[in-house]
């Protein structure tokens, strides 16, 4: 298996990594005062510091949303530019998937990103941990936080509670911030790999509720 780059402009932790082999994988985070638009610099810096070429990128696995509309917007840029150029193959994973999968779950879990901190609605869905595997069991949706913390499950968010966040309802909320999603996206872009699931880069785009297909 060739090299595979990793990039999640998703929220305001900027992330990519890189892994040539199973086993053995790079993750470096952008500095606060660092935005999406200067990635490509500090993915460049990291491949010369380490004596790799993006020849060697055989698969660019990006983090498509839903999420920071910017940053989704310049990663599919860099995703799909770098996948033109060198012929990488593109995989597209839901960030709902990926923060799904940041803890080990025993029940009910759904992971939340804000939509509209206006209207405190948030995507979301549902999945359970099925033979230790974290299996999604709804589609896509949207609805207000208020409608959304009705049920028995744990709630995971994958940034600090947007302003206007009920602090009432927080104590219902992990914060996973802290944690890197480039682990998880390594483990979810193999299993892409294995299942032969690749996107198309030359219509790829970030991945809103509109675009939202149900697959359950």
């Amino acid at each position: 298996m060739g090299g595979i780059l990793f990039i999640d402009c998703s929220s305001k932790k900027i992330e990519f990594g890189y892994s040539g082999n199973p086993g053995k994988l790079y993750i470096e985070q952008l500095g606060p005062e660092n935005n999406a638009d200067s990635l490509i610099f500090f993915i460049r810096e990291f491949f010369k510091s380490n004596k790799i070429t993006f020849k060697n990128i055989e698969y660019v696995s990006l983090s498509n949303g839903p999420g920071s509309f910017t940053g989704l917007r310049i990663c599919s840029a860099i995703a799909k530019g770098i996948c033109y150029s060198n012929r990488s193959r593109l995989i597209e994973l839901s960030t709902l998937d990926i923060i799904a999968n940041k803890k080990n779950i025993v029940h009910k879990t759904i992971p939340l990103i804000s939509s509209n901190t206006k209207t405190n609605e948030f995507y979301y869905s549902e999945y359970i941990n099925v033979e230790n595997r974290i299996e999604r069991v709804s589609d896509y949706k949207i609805d207000t936080i208020e409608n959304i913390l009705n049920e028995d499950a744990s709630y995971l968010i994958n940034e600090k509670f947007p302003a206007g966040f009920p602090d009432n309802l927080k104590s219902r909320v992990e914060d996973v911030s802290a944690l890197s999603n480039i682990d998880v996206m390594d483990k979810l872009t193999r299993l892409s790999i294995d299942r032969n699931e690749f996107g198309d880069y030359m219509v790829s785009e970030p991945f809103y509720m509109k675009d939202f297909v149900p697959k359950i």
